[in-house]
Order: C-alpha cells, then structure tokens, then sequence
C-alpha cells in the first residue's frame, strides 16, 4: 500500500509541480518501481501503473480543468463538426447536454489545444490522426490524400484502433500481464479511446471486434473474427438502422471484411508462387485486399478511384504506424513535463513531415485519380461477384465455362444496368482559373458541356488550368463550349481547349469584336470543322436528363444582342441548368440590368448560383437573390485581384440571403455534386496560388 500511495503522489507531483521539484519526484516514482519478485510481477506492477497514471491525471484534472490547456472562457469552446452523412444526421447525441457526450468534446477540445501547441502547423493533421478532428485541415492536404488513395488514413477507423490496442498489448506484456489479461485490458483500452472519440462508427466496429476476440481467448476458445465483424454489424445497425446509407459505415464493414477474407490468402500466393518475402508480402497482401474490397463503394460514392492507392498506402502506412502512438506519447508526456512533449512531438513532426511529401509526390500526376461513372461500377461490381461466386466452383473445364458465362451475362446486362442507374449524380466544376471564369458540368453519363476557358495560357496548351482539370476527370470530348462574352478572362483559354479536346460545338451570344484572341477563335475553330452559334433565350437542350436553358441574350427586336456599342457584359448568356429537382444558375458577367430582365425565368428554388461578374457590385441583384433563394454561391475571384473582387456588399447580401459562399481564391478549384432529389453534396481541391 505505501508502494501505491508514493506512485500516486510521485505521478501527481511530476504533473502538478514546477520543472525544479520534477526531478525528485521521478526519482521518488523510480525507487517505487525498483524489481519485483516474480511472484508478485504481474499484479503488483499492474497495480502501480494504475496508480502512476491516476497521480497524472488527477493533479491534471485540478490544475488545467480535465486535460486542459490553461482556463477557458465562454467564447474558446469551437463548435463540434457538423454531421458528414444522413446517418449522422439523424443519430441524437449520447448524454445528452451535461453528459457524456459534452464532457468527451470538452476533453477533446482541450486535447487539440495540447496538439496547437506541440505540433504548430501540423496541428491539424495529428488531430485528426488522433481524435477524429478533420476541420481544421487544409483542403490541399484533403485533396492529396483523396487522390493518392490515402484518405482512410486521415479517418479515424479499426486501423487506428487496432494501432493503439497493440502498443497497449505490448505495453502490457513487458509488465508481465499474461496474454488473456492483455487482450481483455486493450479491449477495455480500446473503448475507452473510442468513448472519448465520440463513438464513430469505424472505431466502434474494431473495438466490438476487439471485444469477442478478447472474450473468446479469455474463455480459451478459439478467436471468431468473422463472428466478432457479424456481431459489430448486427449491433451497431440496430442501434441506429440509418447507418446503413452512411458511406463511412460501408466502407468500415467492406475493408474489414476484404482484410479478413482475403488478406491471409494472398499473402500465402505472394509467399509461395511469387517468392516475395514475407514482411513485404502481409502488407501488400493487405493493402490490396481493402483496397479491393472498398473500391466500388469508392467508385459509387465518389466517381472517383486513385490508380496510386496501393503503393501510397505501403508507404503511408508504416509511417502513421509509428506517428500515431507516437503523438499519443506526445500528449501524455506534455501533461509530465512540457520538454518531452516536445522532444516527442519533433520526432512525430518528422514522420508526418515524410506523410504529407509522399501524398503530395504521388497525387500530382493527372492520372493518379480519375472519374469512373456509375455504370461502370454497377457492371464491375456484378462481374466481380459473378467472379468471386463462381471461384469455389472453377476447377477444370466446368469451372471455367462457369466463369466465362457470368463475364457474358455482365457484358450483356450493360445496357440494362446502365438504364436502371437512376441515382446517377450530375456535376458542376468551378475551375481555380485566378482571375476568370470556367466551369464545366458533366452529365450522369460522363458527357461534358463546358461554360468559359478562364484568362488567356501563353505556354504549351496541354498545362493550361482548364485542360489540367478536365483531364484529371477522363474527358476527352466536350458536348459545347459556350462562351458567355468575349472577355479575355473568359474566352482567352478557348484556344488551349479547342487544341486539346474533341469540341462538337461552340456557343456565344455572337457580339462582334474586334480582339484578336476572338478571331483567332474564330480561324481554329473554322478549321477544326467546329460548328459555331449563337446563343439566344429559349434555346434548350438536354443530355442524360441535365437540361440546359438560355435565359439571355434575348434575341433581335427585344433587347441587344451585340455589335454597336453594348458592352459584352450586357450580352452575356446566362444558363438555366436543371437535374431533376436540382437547379443552377450560372451568370457570367451579366449586369444587375440584365439579371432584373431574367427574373420570370429563374427558378423560385436555386440550388446553386454562380455569381456574376466575379462578385463585382454591377451584379447580383437584391431582387435575384429574393427570387432564386441560393443554397451555394460560387464565386470564380483571383487571389488578391487589382479589382477589389469581390465586392463587401455583394459578400453581405448573399450572407444576408442564407448563401454558402464557396470561392476559389480560399479554396481553389470547387466541385458540385448533385442529385435528381435536389440534394447535393460540396467539396473544394485546395487554396489557390494564383
């Protein structure tokens, strides 16, 4: 018992008092900790480690308020992130205000104020590393993650728990625990990490699976790991059947089951047939077998797969293996004594130094993720079931035709499939072009309609921004190029485009100018055999079930549509473009004049608006925001523009008016996502450089 109580107060003191008393007291802990019979190793040390820890946190819990990081006012709480899914959406809190819930936020809140201040610039990425905080993380770091196949890895799921339930079974072991009570104790660990994580579904789902294995061996049966992944599923949909929508939740179930059905087996092929050795062999073997098992959901979700996955994730992993505890130790040495938390912290900045440039490295090139339209997926996704269902069966000759009639029937159900895809999603893709417009939507069926080039590209064509992105995304062909006006910051990277892309036709509102970037225009596409016309209201058009309106310019008799001395904002075109119950309004330059002219056409209900004229004052409407009501409002400005855009007043009616301000000098190139229900999904690629 004086051996408890003197680590207690040892642990207490080494937290609570100055750095010159520290020394003594870790002396004190360390003649507490002297050896110990054998007899008595296991409970004895166990019992102590108890108490060093409580002395820590206890004189923590006193002197910073739980963990904090120094006192807290009413206003230096952040707010939790919003809900990422329907499914987290609907799921109440746990606690309620006062509760568990609350008390596990405050603790995570004063945790990443620790990280701020250990980590600096890296702050963000450890967060979310460690206590599933993703906020704060810069959109080019989600970016580059995404597109080399990594972003699992910014997620909190089983891999991180299974990560800091193994650094406690070793930790354990070295204290003589036997292997029953290690597994039992890192269960208890693991939930108690995924508590104060507020219980996100991944980490639940491990640490239930954590729990049968541990119970089996403590019982002294064998570990039923598919029992364990059964059991986790059933629970955690009865306790809320919404998560079954939730993307995160699927990919959670299908990478742990991948892991589990195929992993062992393609490391005993690798091993055996390919002669790979075996500490290279388990992690391929692993990588591939997740990355399989989760890529059409992937695919389905997100129309996007990264063809640098697998090497990204051999490389990634290792180092967040090491980081993870790492920055953990961190923390808990920073409630010790401030200098080891930052002498840890330094060596955990390194790995995460070493992360962020091999994402980066591997997610620059245009292919390392391209866009794969649903069809696609539904068809792969059925020929590789076909595939995996007839693999028990394919011995011999029988086995073999087996497998070649499931390939036929996939091949002939393409149609069908493709027609049955009614959850096809449409896309509108503001490019980071700096100071211009361009924008590109893309169809349920992969086809493109392009809407302005951006400002004029004087290097090779294939680099200019527009092209970079839309061969990111697989085009090849756009359905029409419409140039609203013929600004330069509009039509000057037309040129590139026509160069680099199949174009079945150009649209503008035909305003004679005399600028040569128009007429060479005019020459390449003449050339090129494009058919060029001209744009005028009541023009419409469908593709895949996207319909594209002209609202303006109206045509001859009823207002200006080009030559003499208009200006070319007054002839801008403006689209209509509508997917079901999903309706934008993209305005190119077009004045407040010609945006009180179109009202009787604009939908009542706006999704989207893309604001005219880069946010200047001539534009957007009182009476268009009234009208239209804008979720989103997309704003194409260069960063720090001679041109003031945008404007303070625009900014504040729009702010006014309950519009989500996306832009593209904060958050570079931004991405729409929508759905015929009229729901839809933003997302960004990152700050702009220009």
């Amino acid at each position: 018992m004086a051996r408890l109580a003197l680590v207690f107060s040892g642990g207490a003191a080494l937290a609570f008092l100055p750095g010159r008393f520290s020394i003594p007291a870790l002396v004190a802990v360390l003649l507490a900790l002297r050896p110990i019979p054998a007899s008595r190793r296991p409970g004895v040390r166990l019992s102590l480690g108890i108490a060093l820890v409580a002395g820590i946190v206890a004189a923590s819990a006193s002197a910073e308020g739980w963990l904090g990081g120094g006192s807290e006012g009413p206003g230096d709480r952040t707010h939790a992130s919003a809900p990422t899914s329907l499914a987290d959406a609907r799921r109440p809190a746990v606690g309620g205000e006062g509760g568990w819930a609350s008390q596990a936020q405050a603790w995570r809140e004063a945790l990443a104020r620790r990280l701020t201040r250990l980590y600096g610039d890296q702050a963000a990425m450890v967060s979310a590393l460690t206590l599933a905080r993703r906020d704060g993380l810069d959109p080019a770091v989600r970016e580059a993650f995404a597109r080399s196949g990594t972003a699992h890895i910014l997620a909190i799921s089983g891999f991180h728990v299974g990560v800091i339930a193994g650094v406690m079974v070793v930790l354990l072991r070295l204290l003589g625990l036997s292997r029953r009570r290690v597994g039992v104790a890192a269960a208890i660990g693991a939930w108690l990490y995924v508590a104060l994580l507020g219980f996100p579904d991944a980490a639940s789902r491990a640490a239930l699976i954590l729990t049968v294995v541990a119970a089996a061996r403590a019982r002294g049966r064998p570990a039923a790991r598919w029992g364990g992944l059964g059991l986790a599923f059933l629970l955690m949909v009865a306790h809320d059947p919404a998560r079954l929508l939730s993307p995160g939740f699927q990919l959670s179930f299908a990478g742990a089951a991948g892991l589990m059905g195929w992993a062992a087996p393609m490391t005993r092929e690798l091993r055996d047939r390919w002669w790979c050795p075996s500490a290279l062999a388990s992690p391929v073997a692993a990588g591939v077998a997740a990355t399989v098992a989760t890529l059409p959901i992937v695919a389905w979700h997100f129309e996007r797969v990264s063809l640098v996955g697998i090497p990204a994730t051999l490389v990634a992993t290792p180092l967040v293996v090491v980081a993870l505890p790492g920055a953990i130790f961190s923390l808990l040495a920073d409630i010790v004594h401030p200098g080891a938390g930052s002498f840890l912290a330094g060596g955990v900045g390194v790995l995460l130094g070493a992360l962020s440039r091999v994402t980066a490295t591997l997610s620059a090139p245009d292919w390392a993720s391209v866009w794969v339209p649903r069809g696609w997926v539904t068809v792969a996704t059925a020929g590789a079931l076909a595939a995996a269902g007839a693999a028990p069966w394919a011995h011999g000759r029988a086995g073999r035709r087996l497998l070649w009639a499931g390939a036929l029937a996939g091949i002939l159900a393409w149609p069908g499939l493709l027609a049955l895809q009614a959850r096809g999603t449409a896309e509108i893709v503001m490019v980071d072009v700096g100071q211009g417009d361009a924008l590109a939507v893309r169809t349920p069926g992969g086809r493109w309609i392009l809407v302005d080039a951006g400002p004029p590209w004087r290097g090779d064509p294939k680099g200019a921004p527009v092209v970079r992105a839309l061969r990111r995304r697989g085009v090849t062909r756009l359905e029409a190029l419409v140039l609203t006006h013929p600004d330069l910051d509009h039509i000057g990277g037309a040129g590139a485009i026509l160069a680099a892309f199949d174009v079945a036709q150009v649209l503008d509102p035909a305003h004679a100018v005399g600028k040569a970037a128009y007429r060479d225009l005019l020459e390449a596409a003449a050339r090129r055999g494009t058919p060029w016309r001209r744009a005028l209201e009541g023009q419409a058009w469908e593709v895949d079930g996207v319909v594209f309106r002209v609202l303006h310019p109206v045509g001859a008799g009823r207002g200006t549509a080009g030559g003499g001395d208009t200006e070319a904002n007054d002839v801008s075109v403006v689209l209509g473009v509508t997917f079901g119950s999903f309706d934008a309004l993209l305005t190119g330059d077009a004045p407040t004049a010609v945006e009180e002219a179109i009202l009787p056409r604009v939908s009542t209900s706006l999704e989207v608006l893309k604001v005219g004229h880069h946010g200047s004052r001539t534009s957007t409407h009182p009476s268009l925001l009234a009208r239209g009501s804008p979720e989103v409002a997309l704003l194409s400005v260069g960063r720090r523009n001679r041109y003031g855009h945008p404007d303070p007043s625009v900014l504040r009616r729009l702010r006014e008016g309950g519009a989500s301000i996306r832009r593209t000098d904060e958050e570079g190139t931004v991405r729409v996502m929508a759905r015929k229900d009229g729901s839809y999904q933003v997302e960004s690629e990152g700050p702009s450089r220009r």
